[in-house]
């Protein structure tokens, strides 16, 4: 999946220059004045004995280095550049193949003497050309060089200079950065730095559109000192580097398109000086394709560019339908606005010469990976400048729709539900779909009694087309739509005639889960088969031409009309920004990952209660005989992980506010907040002490956690080299993991400061208060201590620990931005402990209760007698994440 991306805001900055400072150290340079470079061999003669490849540059291959031959028309033209990493470090920091790990960027060759600089053009800052404020824009920003190359060779007839690229050897990829990020600094065995003496250029290759380089860099660990006493030796990693030279198209009638907040696209942004009657100077720019109808005279006409997809020989037979349908199936929407045949496909061509770097060719790929998960991502390039998409294709991993790989991904001891839900489940997107696609063939399979390598093998096909639906959603610029579930019922999703009409949701672009329906209830397809009612919407807002429009500006009333149906359920868009739960930016509950229906508390309390039953069942499917113990820990982590999500989903409502695009004057349009009621909030709250507080929620059978056991050869695959401490998965901890997300964000600075101003907001009684909040939850937590039998678990002792532990750490060492209230109510909900385990004391001779609840007391005295020195406060305490 293609994740998030905040394409060019970084790039504002130093007043006004563009800097580009993130490329990392460049080769070093020759200072002015430190003598002349070498004359330029003549080209018959330096030609000699090198290797030539032709296509957009010359390439030339000699003793070990890449150089390109330049043309005079050549100098001083824009290119476009990516750079992609062709390896990756298992998974962690730089990923194989992440198209996004640096932007696109125009590039130009400038000519200087016997010297060609290398030259990245800003793009961020624009203005009308030829014009006054355009000569402004040049002298008020700044490019960024690359490096110098010498000019090695020239031919005297034809003007043409040949290049030396080894600046592309340097770091231009910063990978320093990230593995420094990545290494410890107190081991110098995992201090790197980039060797040159190690460094060398890989494959070349020059294409008609395109010419790739690959430049192969050895990372150096730093020798330790002499008086270390050690007998290992320095160590290194090679980082392979594929840098692609693109034609940018010319003169091919593409007009920007101005963003809309009520769609959802990509986009970039430029800051234009000649929007003298705008809001700000920043314009956005959708990223989309160059798709036109041939005849705009006809109600429907073939496209005149259609995009070509080639499905690379290198997907396994059994899907390729499913990947052709799923492309071809987008072809419905662009014939709703007047256009056929959009988009094509064919298979790679038998000419051994095919290439799928070949910048011509929209390519689908298939690769294999360690440590992705399974993940299936849009590759999209695009100009920076205007936001027209040149080319797109999609890279699926092997482990996306293979089940034994999922399951012993789940059951890695690194990897299992109790390690960080929170941050795994609502933000990894690309393994979170594969692990929804693992936990639907476990569920079916304990559902029907079947085999569940019978059930994924069937099932996946669906799956597969389902992703590819949502993957070519991306290659037409849209972007992600969490709150398209919102529009339909949990009674249409059962009706199998609807959901083939209309989808799980309102979009493919939204985090579609598994449709579990309870056993033996009627259901509808498992996985979305089809375009919703807003990909159709969100195509018609971004390709629909608007006759007699020639700049962007005059577009906007005509595509205004299209977005104003926000309000519709239909037609709802939210992305990215608004699952960002931790910092307490995202408020809106409709909007999530992996929910359905328009109901998705209601729905995510029948699912909890089905995986509840479900985990009942567990043994009676896994594992199969002869097959491996942790099979089964890996089906348990499976059904685990979506009950996490919900779990983690009721809190959202906690404090909520309803948002709304919907710009005034649009119909159906309401304030651009509405809080969340106090009836639903009470509501999710519930959700929380019975499904996720309570001690009953985890009690799971003792024969089942004695089967969920690692398997040996599998407990290394998370490189650590040592087996885990605990052989089994620890019940308290995923409890615990669980449990503490939950808190974690109902206590956030963020969300306390947000309840507090609810009340202002609101009339009385409408929504709920701080008071609300820390009552429900002492009473949820603590509501046995000291009023009657105290129940006891480990899961239970623990939870109430820890929660004693915030409400100490918000009453004497508060984080910025709690608000005073909270602090507050803190320090009353621990001298209503203090009572209750004083009371619960005197009721109990349990050995392990009793000495849970008196070091319960003692910590909570400790905080209540604690005198602290700090700086007087004055005004009201500091906004989230200040200080």
């Amino acid at each position: 999946m293609l994740r998030f991306l905040a394409f060019c805001v970084g790039r504002f900055c130093l007043a006004g220059a563009c800097v580009w400072m993130t490329a990392g150290p460049l080769p070093a340079q020759t200072p002015p004045g430190a003598g002349a470079a070498p004359r330029p061999a003549p080209y018959a003669d330096w030609t000699k004995g090198a290797e030539k490849q032709s296509g957009l540059f010359t390439v030339w291959r000699k003793e070990g280095k890449i150089y390109l031959e330049l043309a005079p028309d050549q100098l001083d033209k824009d290119y476009l550049q990516t750079a992609v990493p062709a390896n990756g470090l298992g998974g962690f920091g730089i990923l194989s193949g992440q198209m996004f790990a640096q932007d696109a960027r125009l590039l130009r060759f400038e000519r200087d003497d016997a010297r060609v600089a290398v030259v990245w053009q800003q793009t961020s800052f624009a203005a009308p050309p030829g014009t006054p404020l355009a000569e402004a824009v040049r002298l008020s920003t700044a490019n960024s060089v690359v490096g110098v190359a010498p000019v090695v060779s020239e031919d005297a007839a034809s003007k043409h200079v040949v290049i030396d690229m080894s600046l592309l050897l340097g770091d231009v990829m910063n990978f320093n950065r990230t593995i420094a990020h990545l290494s410890n600094p107190h081991d110098p065995l995992s201090q790197y730095h980039l060797d040159p003496t190690r460094s060398y250029f890989g494959t070349a290759k020059a294409f008609p559109s395109n010419v790739v380089i690959e430049a192969d860099q050895t990372w150096a660990s730093v020798k330790p000192p002499d008086w270390v006493n050690t007998v290992v030796d320095p160590r290194s990693i090679q980082m392979r580097v594929t840098y692609n030279l693109i034609a940018l198209p010319e003169n091919d009638g593409y007009m920007p398109r101005i963003e809309d907040d009520r769609v959802g696209y990509w986009e970039i942004q430029r800051l234009r000086f000649d929007q003298l009657n705008a809001n700000d100077d920043i314009v956005h720019y959708v990223l989309r394709r160059n798709i036109q109808p041939s005849d705009p005279s006809q109600r429907i006409s073939p496209a005149r560019n259609p995009v070509v997809y080639t499905l690379s020989n290198s997907i396994p037979v059994e899907y390729r339908d499913a990947v052709r349908r799923a492309i071809l199936a987008w072809n419905k929407a662009f014939e709703r606005i007047g256009i056929s045949d959009a988009v094509e496909v064919q298979d790679q061509p038998a000419d051994p010469a095919w290439d799928p770097d070949d910048f011509r060719y929209n390519v689908v790929r298939w690769v294999t990976n360690v440590n992705r998960n399974g993940f299936a991502e849009a590759q999209v390039v695009w100009d920076p400048r205007t936001g027209e998409i040149l080319r797109s294709g999609i890279i699926i991993d092997s482990d996306f729709v293979h089940l034994g790989n999922l399951l012993l991904r789940a059951q890695n001891p690194s990897s299992e539900i109790g390690a960080e839900p929170g941050a795994g489940i609502i933000h990894d997107d690309g393994p979170e779909m594969a692990a929804e696609f693992a936990f639907g063939a476990v569920a079916q399979a304990l559902l029907t009694g079947e085999d569940p390598v019978t059930t994924a093998k069937r099932e996946a096909v669906d799956f597969l087309y389902s992703a590819i639906l949502h993957e070519i959603g991306h290659d037409w610029g849209l972007a992600h739509n969490f709150i398209a579930h919102d529009a339909y019922t949990e009674k249409e999703l059962r009706d199998k005639s609807f959901t083939a009409k209309y989808g799980l949701s309102s979009s493919v672009m939204d985090y579609i889960p598994f449709n579990l329906a309870p056993r033996h209830a009627a259901n509808g397809d498992l996985f979305q088969k089809v375009l919703g009612p807003y990909d159709y919407h969100a195509i018609a807002w971004g390709y629909t031409r608007v006759p007699g429009a020639v700049t962007p500006d005059e577009e906007v009333p005509a595509l205004d009309r299209i977005a104003s149906q926000w309000s519709n359920p239909l037609y709802r868009f939210a992305s990215d920004e608004d699952v960002q739960w931790q910092n307490g930016h995202a408020i809106d509950p409709r909007v999530a990952q992996f929910i359905l229906t328009g109901d998705g508390l209601g729905w995510c309390v029948g699912q909890m209660q089905i995986m509840s039953g479900l985990l009942g069942t567990l043994d009676s499917r896994f594992p199969a005989v002869q097959h491996v113990w942790s099979e089964e820990r890996g089906a348990f982590a499976a059904i685990l992980r979506p009950y996490a999500r919900c779990a983690l989903g009721a809190t959202h409502y906690i404090g909520g506010e309803y948002l709304s695009r919907a710009r005034r004057g649009d119909p159906g349009g309401t304030l651009p907040l509405t809080p969340v009621s106090r009836q639903d909030e009470i509501r999710a709250f519930g959700v929380l002490d019975r499904l996720v507080f309570s001690e009953s929620a985890w009690n799971f059978s003792p024969t089942m956690l004695r089967r969920l056991v690692y398997t040996e050869h599998a407990a290394f695959t998370d490189f650590t080299g040592e087996p885990p401490l605990r052989h089994d998965i620890s019940l308290a901890g995923v409890a615990s993991s669980i449990q503490d997300a939950a808190l974690d964000y109902l206590f956030s600075p963020g969300l306390l400061a947000r309840i507090a101003d609810l009340p202002s907001k609101s009339r009385p009684h409408q929504t709920m208060t701080l008071a609300d909040l820390f009552t429900w939850t002492q009473r949820s937590i603590f509501g046995d201590v000291g009023s009657g039998p105290v129940k006891s678990g480990e899961v239970r002792r623990n939870l109430q620990r820890r929660y004693a532990d915030l409400l100490i750490k918000l009453a004497v060492a508060p984080p910025n931005g709690t608000p005073y209230d909270a602090q507050a109510l803190a320090r009353f909900e621990l001298t209503d402990l203090e009572r209750r385990t004083e009371g619960a004391l005197s009721k109990t001779q349990d050995l392990q209760l009793r000495a849970h609840l008196e070091a319960m007391r003692a910590d909570v005295r400790r905080a209540l007698q604690a005198q602290t020195v700090a700086p007087p406060r004055s005004g009201a305490p500091e906004a989230p994440g200040d200080g």
